[in-house]
């Protein structure tokens, strides 16, 4: 099952003020690094919009990880242990097609400047995967 249907299961489980009060949690820093929801995006939102709101602005992995410490702060641990292992044993998302084959790496560039001058490095366009060495000296 994937993130947002688990955490629509989960939130369906609770009661409603319960739910309320998970909303109002989500107005918060639950987890460092994770922005609070403003409060005008929850005020009215359904259980769907809550999810939707929460793995925009979250991603699915953040937003399974703050619903289990809001349930927890709800003491409803079972369902928070509940969502963490049938998040954990959820298969992975679908694999990307392989890409197009990469054309064999260019050949080392170099620039050379007299004393006083600015070289403009190129810019690097598409994967910037791997290893880069520079080398400046004087």
């Amino acid at each position: 099952m994937l993130a947002p249907q688990l955490l629509l299961k989960t939130l369906e489980g609770l009661r409603k003020d319960d739910f309320e009060t998970f909303k109002w949690y989500l107005t918060m820093e639950v987890l460092e690094g994770c922005s609070p929801i403003p409060v005008c995006h929850l005020e009215e939102a359904s259980r769907t919009n809550t999810v939707k709101r929460m793995t925009e602005n979250y991603g699915e992995d953040s937003a399974v990880k703050i619903t289990i410490e809001i349930l927890k702060k709800l003491g409803n641990n079972n369902a928070a242990e509940e969502l963490k292992k049938k998040y954990a044993a959820s298969p992975a998302a679908p694999v990307a097609p392989p890409a197009a084959p990469v054309a064999p790496p260019a050949a080392p560039a170099t620039i050379s400047a007299q004393s006083g001058s600015v070289i403009i490095a190129p810019t690097i366009t598409g994967s910037t995967a791997g290893t880069w060495n520079v080398n400046v000296t004087r």
